[in-house]
């Protein structure tokens, strides 16, 4: 039926039907030696279904069968008519992928997709039978089950020796009989030889699992515990066999595992998964408790019944999970706060722009000017809190730089003992010749100001910090513990206080921004929040351990750097003055490129009050169709760095390819897109971080174009001034024109 010559076709199919008829095993009762063979291959390979059955001249009889119902079927439906055809292990993945069986009733009925059989093989060589496990799910067979079913292949066939025996042929003289008897007692000792082998090689398998296997009696007293579970549970098997497995399951759950055993022992299953997520749990000799999954199965021998038990330990599983799932939700709250923080400085540039411009003017009303202060104020301190956003969210501008961590650490020290009262010790603990990181140096303070001032919060009795760094290797455990670290050498810097401590329902929530547990007034719940944002966005880890009324310490991991490695964060070399000539009387061109239309006619009347001509685009394709007729008139770019459609630096890209010495400024608050340094990506423009005064966009401006001018290093005329002492009648080389 599956496209494949029968063996009732080949020569020494005659002799395989006889060592088969030799087994006495046809037809034959249940019995618990082959049945329990079968559980075992199920239960170790992890399928529902394990049958040893055998083939004759037209069909395959079960002798055992675990899962399944049909005690025979015929020979030509069978997959395992391919297995005594091949005489090795044959494991099919999908057997509805399989050309040979997916049109087959063992698929089309039956539904069986996996499958995996050993042949049980005769001293001659002939396979009269199968040991075989079956799913109706496609999966593999990872290569430890693989051994273990080879293994129990040949401990069956071992059995089947023992029962096939040699007949000896009728002895003619004392010579002959003897001979015959010699030849009788051999047989059976290779038998038992190949007995002891096979069991000790299932023993083997079992010692060698990666899983804890134990097996319990009828009063739940252990007889097997192997050498992972003597990992897992921190108990040596002399100390646990004998024992109830009681000792290994936490009080509250104990009555529930009785009840769940006495409950299985009646269903007749073989075997079943015990996994309920939150609520199987163990505890390891040490009392520590942790979350596993199991499936027990169960034996019925002669005289009693046993339970097996196959269990994992899933606390670095569910560790990594938990860990998955606060990254992810930290991200989608980093998304958002980033967004908005993006869209809301655009907001506070215009409320900050205006009100400076307003309190420029002569304001006769006290009340208005004071107002117009209050406001410059506030919106000051909300331009912190969106650079603190953008900061959790990782999409702040930022400069990093190769440096000596224990440099920037004692630096921060100095200005830390500031904001330090005397009854709080800070001690740096600095590892000598530690190696280079590259990170941000503003952001390393930001850093350890964050945590000495959470640390001072902890002690208002006083107490002692300790910042501490060193070079730590990440390992493959480590890393397994969490998700997104990259083994390898790191530097570390901690920061650990002997306060109140956190509690456990407090320490997963600690990065989350505005989650604080400070009094009203007492602080805006971003301070860890940015913390983690600025080591994230540097590439680096960092944890938090804490016990309550013992103190928290939170170590920090950047990527060591090789020494070569030079530093990011400078501004790229000016390049060579421009030889064109601009003038100073007030009529420089500019072309503004802005998506955000107040923000837009507030930097135009800005520079437009500065004297500068203004070009306005409200986005790249604007700016570029008017660029078509005005090139060569414009003498500097001011364009926002995040714009739908077309970014800054894109546009940049365009205009410079039409004329490459055109001069930018990129404006933005917001990293969306930049790796590094803006400036590693400008190659010689500038950048202006939003919000900003309108005096720092004058003073850019100014600095810029005298740049062009080729007086980077003189104070370049304001245009108004430079327009004044035109119509006064002097150049801009101070001498009279006439």
């Amino acid at each position: 039926m599956y496209g494949v010559k029968m063996q009732s076709e080949l020569p020494e199919e005659a002799a395989r039907l006889k060592a088969l008829m030799d087994c006495c095993v046809l037809d034959t009762p249940p019995e618990e030696l082959f049945d329990k063979t079968a559980r075992l291959a199920a239960y170790l390979c992890g399928t529902p279904i394990g049958l040893i059955g055998f083939i004759d001249a037209t069909r395959q009889w079960f002798k055992s069968r675990v899962g399944w119902d049909y005690p025979e079927i015929p020979r030509e439906d069978s997959i395992c008519g391919q297995t005594i055809l091949q005489h090795e292990l044959v494991v099919i993945s999908d057997a509805a992928m399989d050309e040979r069986f997916f049109n087959g009733p063992m698929v089309t009925h039956a539904g069986i997709r996996f499958y995996a059989g050993a042949p049980l093989s005769t001293r001659e060589g002939y396979a009269v039978g199968t040991l075989c496990v079956m799913d109706r799910l496609p999966r593999e067979l990872p290569a430890a089950h693989k051994d273990a079913l080879l293994t129990l292949a040949r401990l069956v066939a071992a059995q089947l020796e023992v029962r096939r025996g040699t007949k000896p042929s009728a002895p003619d003289d004392k010579s002959s009989r003897l001979e015959g008897t010699v030849v009788d007692i051999s047989e059976h000792k290779r038998t038992d030889e190949a007995l002891r082998d096979s069991q000790e090689r299932l023993l083997g398998i079992i010692s060698s699992a990666m899983d804890a296997i134990i097996t319990v009696d009828d009063d739940q007293r252990i007889i097997v515990f192997n050498r992972a579970a003597e990992q897992i549970f921190r108990c040596p098997a002399k100390d646990a066999l004998g024992q109830t497995i009681d000792k290994f399951i936490p009080q509250k759950f104990r009555e529930a595992h009785r009840e769940h055993v006495r409950s299985f022992g009646q269903t007749g299953v073989s075997s079943r998964s015990m996994y309920s997520p939150g609520t199987l749990m163990g505890v390891r000799a040490d009392g520590e408790e942790f979350p596993v999954e199991a499936t027990i199965s169960q034996v019925k021998t002669a005289s009693e019944t046993l339970y097996s038990v196959i269990l994992r330990d899933i606390s670095v599983r569910r560790r990594t999970e938990d860990e998955l799932r606060q990254a992810q939700k930290m991200e989608a709250v980093g998304h958002l706060a980033g967004g908005i923080a993006h869209e809301f400085n655009n907001y506070l540039g215009i409320i900050m722009g205006y009100s400076d411009l307003m309190a420029e003017e002569e304001v006769e009303n006290e009340s208005l000017r004071l107002g117009l202060t209050e406001i410059k104020g506030a919106t000051q301190k909300a331009s912190s809190l969106t650079r603190q956003l953008l900061a959790f969210s990782r999409k702040q501008i930022i400069e990093p730089v190769v440096l000596d961590l224990n440099a920037s650490v004692w630096e921060a020290h100095k200005l830390l003992r500031r904001l330090i009262p005397a009854n709080v010790d800070v001690i740096p603990v600095l590892h000598p010749d530690v190696g280079k990181v590259k990170v941000d140096p503003a952001q390393i303070q930001q850093i350890l100001i964050n945590l000495v001032v959470n640390a001072r919060d902890a002690m208002p009795q006083g107490g002692k910090i300790c910042i501490e760094t060193a070079e730590v290797i990440l390992d493959e455990e480590f890393s397994s513990r969490y998700f997104d670290v990259i083994p390898g050498d790191y530097i570390m810097i901690s920061v650990s206080d002997n306060g109140e401590g956190i509690d456990a329902d407090t320490l997963p929530h600690i990065f989350e921004p505005f989650f604080t547990t400070k009094q009203a007034g007492k602080g805006t719940g971003l301070g860890l929040s940015t913390t983690y944002g600025i080591v994230k966005q540097s590439g680096g880890h960092i944890t938090v351990a804490s016990v309550r009324g013992r103190g928290t310490t939170f170590r920090i991991y950047f990527p060591k750097v090789a020494e070569t490695c030079g530093t990011t964060g400078s501004h790229p070399p000016s390049h060579p003055a421009s030889h064109q000539k601009l003038s100073l009387r007030g009529i420089a061109t500019i072309l503004l490129v802005e998506d955000e239309s107040g923000l837009r006619k507030l930097m135009s009347k800005i520079l437009e009050k500065q004297g500068y001509r203004v070009l306005e685009a409200k986005d790249g394709g604007e700016a570029l169709s008017i660029c078509q007729g005005s090139l060569a008139h414009i003498d500097l770019v001011v364009t926002d760095y995040a714009m739908p459609g077309m970014t800054g630096l894109q546009l940049k890209e365009k205009l410079v390819a039409l004329r490459p010495n055109m001069k930018f400024l990129l404006i933005s608050g917001y990293a969306e897109g930049v790796i590094g340094s803006p400036q590693q990506n400008l190659n010689g423009g500038d950048f202006l971080e939003k919000p900003f005064l309108p005096e720092e966009l004058a003073r850019k401006i100014r600095e810029m174009l005298g740049r062009i001018n080729g007086k980077r290093n003189q104070e370049v005329p304001h245009p108004a001034d430079a327009a004044s002492e035109l119509r006064s009648g002097k150049s801009d080389t101070g001498t009279n024109n006439g």
